[in-house]
């Protein structure tokens, strides 16, 4: 058990120094309590050798496969040869088709922030409704129920979120009761995520929490 800052420190350049990343820990002094468990976590959370492995060679063949099978994403799914373009009529009744049959999911990407907008906040709860002032999130979800009713099914939604926006955009769709969605229709998940590393040392990138 690490009984004081020094022990986890030392832990976390024994972990660093084999990828070359001791840096990370080069403010370590500077942090209060509380930082230093933050940056600890984000540590340990790193697969340093992966990140290394994919550094070093990028263009190896299996190095996206090795992102690959640790996500959580479903599969990509192929819709149909480019080759042979499809008329727009048998799409919409195809697509019509699987809705009544109940094999139509929607997964909503849903990761960014609005800080372009100048919104501190995941971006789907902007209130882009004019008049309405809905949230983005709350017209994607309208517009899904809405279909659900038509074709007389559920339709469920995955919710892709990140790090950075996964907390407060749970707690938004709870507070507004899933803007009438069913709770067994609700998907949040959050997406993988990777350091960015400086392009000629393959150094992790620090940044000000």
């Amino acid at each position: 058990m690490l009984t004081s800052a020094m022990d986890v420190r030392k832990d976390l350049v024994d972990r660093l120094r084999p990828h070359g990343q001791e840096h990370l820990v080069a403010f370590w002094d500077c942090l209060d309590e509380s930082q230093r468990r933050w940056l600890a976590a984000e540590i340990r959370g790193v697969d340093l050798a992966l990140v290394t492995r994919l550094y070093r060679d990028p263009g190896r063949p299996d190095a996206m496969r090795d992102l690959a099978d640790r996500a959580s994403s479903p599969p990509a799914i192929r819709l149909g040869d480019r080759q042979k373009p499809f008329p727009p009529e048998a799409a919409r009744r195809r697509g019509e088709e699987a809705l009544r049959a109940g094999k139509v999911g929607a997964i909503l990407v849903a990761g960014g922030q609005g800080t372009r907008l100048g919104f501190e906040h995941p971006k789907g709860m902007f209130p882009i409704g004019p008049v309405s002032n809905k949230s983005l999130f709350q017209l994607h979800v309208e517009k899904l129920l809405a279909a659900a009713r038509r074709h007389g099914v559920r339709i469920p939604l995955y919710l892709m979120t990140s790090p950075a926006t996964h907390d407060e955009t749970v707690e938004y769709f709870a507070a507004h009761r899933r803007f009438g969605l069913p709770e067994d229709d609700l998907r949040v998940f959050c997406q993988g995520t990777m350091p960015a590393v400086d392009a000629a040392t393959g150094r992790i990138l620090l940044s000000a929490r």
